[in-house]
Order: structure tokens, then sequence, then C-alpha cells
């Protein structure tokens, strides 16, 4: 934290989660807030995921910001998890100036698996317009309306605007493949980075792995409207239907397929991630001398 800062005695973040949309970042808010010694930025006792201080409120002063965080007592560390901070070329900047070099959390996942997943949540919300495209369309589409369902596929590009006032040692990342499966190694890890008791075990540990087989993303046909949408789709009434087809064997029949998205073809992620993304992975493994060459189109 910068001297002024320290001289007003004001709490703000002394650690932030930039982990990026569809990549874990629920998962690890709820992990970070059950620990003792970590206080999640709250507001009016409600625990926040995205202050969006220093992209969309920089301008209303680090007492702004401080309100987020008064509930804290003594918790070692202070943080906050906001995805968007690692796609707005002026957070880097502003965090430094505001709370100097401080401790990064950043969970990535394979960029066209992530904008897959980013697409098929924005159908069950969005069934009309671009969204009711097929994926490689959509896609596309996307990719010329420089969309961050699509964009934010490009993590060596952003990162490397991040290393121009951060040193790498900075940066925990994770790969979402780790958080599904080793959560508690991965937990650990963050906790260790943190300099927080690593042996803390927090209840919604294996939550994510336990989602993705029970409830995959809905896949809302084009044309649905709000309220057939929550009872057929997204809403309790669906998840209750699939949780019976399961249980009941019809786990392929064609009535029980039309709740979940088809899988992502491995074809068409190797030609989207060949076109789009393996030059940004190799970037990104330059930068963070981590190994991502699973992620790579040559690699499927």
């Amino acid at each position: 934290m910068n001297n002024h800062l320290m001289d007003q005695e004001i709490k703000v973040a002394n650690f932030l989660v930039i982990a990026n949309k569809r990549c874990a970042s629920n998962w690890l808010n709820r992990n970070l807030l059950e620990h003792p010694e970590i206080f999640m930025a709250s507001k009016d006792g409600k625990v926040l995921k995205g202050v969006h201080f220093f992209d969309w409120n920089y301008n209303k002063g680090v007492q702004f910001y401080a309100e987020n965080f008064k509930g804290a007592s003594n918790e070692k560390r202070l943080g906050e998890v906001e995805h968007s901070y690692f796609w707005n070329d002026l957070v880097p900047e502003r965090i430094y100036k505001t709370l100097g070099v401080i401790p990064m959390i950043m969970s990535l996942r394979q960029p066209v698996e992530r904008a897959y997943s980013h697409f098929q949540l924005r159908r069950r919300y969005l069934p009309k317009g671009d969204y009711s495209y097929d994926f490689e369309t959509a896609f596309r589409i996307a990719m010329e309306k420089d969309s961050a369902e699509a964009t934010w596929g490009y993590y060596g590009r952003q990162f490397k605007k991040y290393l121009e006032w951060f040193p790498i040692e900075t940066f925990r990342i994770i790969k979402y493949e780790q958080i599904i499966d080793r959560p508690v190694e991965t937990i650990r890890q963050v906790y260790s980075f943190l300099d927080v008791n690593p042996d803390y075990t927090p209840s919604f540990l294996d939550s994510l792995a336990n989602k993705r087989r029970r409830n995959a993303a809905t896949n809302v046909p084009s044309g649905t409207n709000h309220m057939v949408n929550k009872i057929f789709y997204s809403g309790w009434p669906a998840r209750f239907v699939r949780r019976g087809l399961r249980r009941v064997g019809f786990e392929n029949v064609a009535r029980y397929r039309q709740f979940s998205p088809p899988p992502l073809e491995t074809s068409l992620k190797e030609k989207l991630t060949a076109e789009f993304f393996d030059d940004d992975i190799r970037l990104l493994m330059k930068l963070t001398c981590m190994d991502f060459s699973s992620w790579l189109s040559d690699s499927m």
C-alpha cells in the first residue's frame, strides 16, 4: 500500500483476484471468503463480487473504495474478485499507484472452452440476436465486434500489460483444470500464496466439480421468452426435471439433451484455437514460464 494510504490508516484491498469470467472466479471468491484470515469486499453486509473501483469508479477516490472494507476487523488479508480488471488497460497502473505491489491471483481456461462456456451463459438470458447462431458463427461475429465473449481469451497480450507495472512474482496463475481435478491442492496453494493458514478446509471446496457433474449449462433455443426459459430451461423446475431424468437412467434421450448444450467438438475447438489463439498462448507461456501447451491446437 502506498504511504498516503498508510498515513490515513484506510483499509483497502491488499490482494486482488483478477480471475477471468467462466474460469471459476465464484469458486475462488467463496473459498477465500470462508477463510478466517481473509476478508472479502462487502457492502451493507453483503459480499460483493465486483467492486469495479479500478475500472468504473476510480474517479470517486480511495475513500469510496474503502467503504467496501469497513466490515474488516483483524483479518490478515483483504481482497476482492473482479475479472474485468484484467481487461481494462488503465487498471494495472491504477492498482500500482493506489495499492502498490500486492499479490494478485488469476485463473485461466483454454480460451475456446472459456468462450463456449461464456456463450452458453449468455444464451440463458439473451436467447435472441447473435446468440441464436451456432457457436462458430456467434464466435466470429463476437470477434468482429471485439466482444468480450470471444476476445477475453487473449491472456498473453493482456498479461504483458500487467508486467509493465508488476514483477512476475506478484501473480499466482491457476489453470481451470487444476481447480476441477485437484481442488484441495489448488486452494491450499492459493492460501499459501497469500500467507494465510493453508490447512484450512472450506465447505465450498469441491462444489465446482460437483456442479459440473450435476448441472450442464442450459442451451436455450432461439426465441424462448423469459418465462418459458425459467420454467423449462434455466429455473429450478428445469433442474428438477434434469435430476429426475438422470435418476431413472434417461440421460441420453433427446428430451434430456434439450436441456444441455452439445459438447464442444474437438475439431471446432482445434480450428478456432489455431486461427485465433495459438500465438497468444505461446506468448503466455513465454511471459509466465508455465506450460500451457495442452491448450494449443496441435495438442488436441
